[in-house]
């Protein structure tokens, strides 16, 4: 067995007040025999497992259940454990605890509420667990706090994961649509045509089109001037360009008409927008 720990913060007894706290967190690898863990009672704190290589095999309910690598089991406080790192499938885990009055809801907003998920092999959840272990390790300036806000990042890396396995046809379909949506937002200042956008993904522009609102919910025009509508009112709150030098910046080479666009879609006319947001 091969084990790596973040450097004991707390043990696993430990419940903290705070919205989240981190414990401990560390990697194990089961080397020349399995390794068991059984905790009949459990503890008093979250963990969870990321099964980033081989099986882990899970026991509950007097029954076995083989998890392959991309999975993740969440324990939550006082639920019994009994889990096993297979040694012959070379299995490597890592592992989290934590607590918090926050964390049943953000394990419900992340969708990792039920006892296990399949994620995926994803180098940037690996990524997460080694920052935070090395955190601890360090033990530097504010390192629980980097801790916490690296646990909040490693749940929301996990949750896309998550989203993205059970959804895999949608995801490739749409991969396409994403980097569109990149570009427009890298150059939304350009004059862009519906047949530019669609030649972008290398799709006819009605089933770019299609995909697109499917994907979005609004048309790409739409999509496009929301998004130079809202960098031109980044400008105004921010710079002392003059409205023409605005409209021109975010893609319209008419002020009157950039005006008359702003006033339709905000509500109230650039000049306006511009006194009511300093």
């Amino acid at each position: 067995m091969k084990m790596i720990n973040g450097g004991s913060l707390y043990n696993s007894d430990r419940v903290s007040d705070d919205y989240l706290s981190i414990n401990n967190c560390g990697y194990t690898a089961a080397m020349g025999s399995d390794m068991t863990t059984v905790r009949p009672r459990g503890r008093a704190d979250y963990l969870i497992l990321y099964v980033w290589h081989g099986q882990l095999r899970l026991r509950e309910k007097n029954m076995d259940k083989t998890l392959p690598e991309g999975t993740l089991v969440v324990y939550r406080p006082w639920e019994s454990q009994q889990y096993t790192h297979v040694a012959a499938k070379r299995t490597e885990v890592y592992w989290l605890h934590f607590s918090g009055h926050g964390v049943p809801e953000l394990l419900r907003k992340s969708g990792l509420d039920g006892r296990t998920a399949e994620i995926g092999c994803v180098p940037e959840v690996r990524e997460q667990f080694l920052r935070i272990i090395r955190e601890l390790q360090l033990k530097q300036y504010q390192y629980e706090m980097y801790c916490n806000a690296y646990i909040l990042f490693l749940l929301s890396v996990l949750s896309r994961g998550r989203m993205q396995k059970e959804n895999a046809g949608c995801a490739q379909k749409y991969r396409r649509i994403s980097d569109v949506i990149e570009q427009m937002n890298l150059r939304c200042q350009e004059d862009l045509s519906v047949g530019d956008l669609a030649a972008m993904c290398d799709l006819s522009e009605y089933h770019f089109i299609h995909l697109f609102r499917e994907y979005t919910g609004v048309s790409p025009y739409a999509y496009l001037t929301r998004l130079r509508l809202e960098r031109a009112k980044d400008l105004m709150a921010s710079t002392t360009m003059n409205i023409s030098e605005i409209a021109n910046a975010v893609g319209y080479s008419n002020p009157l008409y950039f005006s008359r666009l702003f006033r339709r879609h905000v509500g109230v006319s650039p000049s306006r927008f511009r006194e009511g947001s300093r």
